[in-house]
């Protein structure tokens, strides 16, 4: 090949993937407007026979349509209004979004995600559930202890009033939300941010910042010490039982073992929360994603060919990452390796090679719900948004 078809395909595979990306978009768009319950909502599937209208999936899909390349806007625009009148239909009195029959589940997780479809969607119309929401979800914000900061996903199961434990996902679900709602005009609430990024700070492996004396009591008494790879890990928590990717022995001490969708989550809250790329809980989250660069699986999670637990997640380890590294505005990315990493275009060829011939994406490892092809295309989708933004 001479050097000038060198240069000439060079230039032209930015231009081929962005078409590329914008066609399996399309398709996939058309896929999930024809799946669209009559009531305006998408609906999850625990049973092959059966479909429950959800409002967090719900909110992806509309999130996804209102933040999409406008050529898809406009043709998504009718599926993502209606998705917007089922969304606010199900607001609960005291501001928050459920799931179930009686919407009193999953309240935290729900809400947060109705709040960043509705600011996304229609944030003039619907001004007021979106505030409402956000009061919802500063109230139930853990003030004290170990989880200060932190959010749980809400009670548990249709019924109970079991509480999940604080954790960075939807902590992470929260801040996305508080932050959309501010770039649609819904005031910032400084102590918000002020309590999440305490809470991330206890979700890092990062003996220099991690030091809150309770929680390394606590990790003590169980034989664990905060470790320092810079990464995140699902919640300050001492049980070895909580950690989706377990914990690791490094020399002489037990951590708890920091993954990808963490990591990114907690990159992302951090910038949201106004803290500085050279603060060092940011720069050794982003050095953990240096020396962890991975498109192809969820690092952290140990490589199966069996059981694939690389694969654990992975859809919403992708979701995670082009937020995280769209906030922090970085492309080319250079790993720890020396090598330079054109991100969006990574994570946009991985997603194309990754979906199916049907034109949907659905994950080999079921866990997380993610064998439901609705809640995985709407997380592509949603990825999509922030590469196509970085592909020009």
């Amino acid at each position: 090949m001479t050097i000038l078809a060198m240069v000439a395909l060079a230039l032209s595979a930015p231009q081929d993937l962005e078409k590329r990306v914008i066609e399996a978009y399309t398709k996939a768009a058309d896929w999930l407007v024809a799946e669209q319950d009559k009531s305006g909502a998408w609906c999850q599937q625990p049973k092959p026979d059966l479909k429950v209208p959800s409002v967090a999936y719900t909110g992806l899909v509309v999130a996804a349509f209102a933040d999409a390349p406008a050529e898809i806007r406009k043709k998504t625009a009718d599926a993502a209004a209606k998705g917007c009148e089922f969304i606010v239909s199900k607001q609960n009195s005291d501001g928050s979004f459920g799931e179930g029959p009686a919407g009193a589940f999953l309240k935290t997780y729900t809400t947060a995600i109705a709040m960043m479809a509705l600011s996304l969607a229609a944030p003039e119309k619907h001004r007021d559930a979106i505030a409402n929401a956000r009061g919802y979800l500063k109230s139930h914000q853990v003030k004290e202890g170990i989880d200060r900061g932190g959010m749980g996903y809400g009670d548990e199961e249709p019924g109970k009033a079991q509480k999940a434990i604080a954790n960075m996902s939807t902590t992470g679900f929260a801040a996305e939300g508080m932050k959309r709602a501010e770039v649609a005009g819904v005031p910032a609430d400084e102590e918000f941010w002020k309590l999440v990024v305490e809470f991330a700070q206890r979700c890092q492996n990062s003996s220099e910042t991690n030091t809150d004396k309770e929680f390394v009591a606590k990790l003590k008494e169980q034989g664990l010490s905060v470790g320092d790879d810079g990464g995140l890990y699902y919640a300050p928590a001492a049980d070895r039982a909580i950690h989706k990717a377990g914990t690791v022995k490094l020399a002489d001490k037990e951590v708890i073992q920091s993954y990808g969708s963490m990591t990114y989550e907690g990159i992302k809250t951090y910038l949201y929360a106004g803290l500085r790329k050279d603060d060092p809980r940011v720069k050794a989250a982003v050095d953990w994603v240096r020396k962890n660069w991975d498109v192809e699986k969820h690092p952290g999670f140990p490589f199966d060919a069996q059981k694939r637990h690389h694969l654990r997640g992975l859809f919403y380890y992708y979701a995670a990452m082009a937020r995280a590294m769209d906030a922090l505005g970085e492309n080319p990315f250079k790993t720890f390796d020396g090598k330079e990493h054109d991100w969006a275009a990574e994570l946009g060829e991985q997603l194309l090679k990754l979906q199916k011939e049907n034109k949907l994406w659905s994950n080999e490892n079921p866990g997380w719900y993610e064998s439901d092809p609705v809640l995985v295309t709407s997380y592509v989708l949603n990825t999509l948004n922030a590469v196509a933004r970085h592909l020009k």
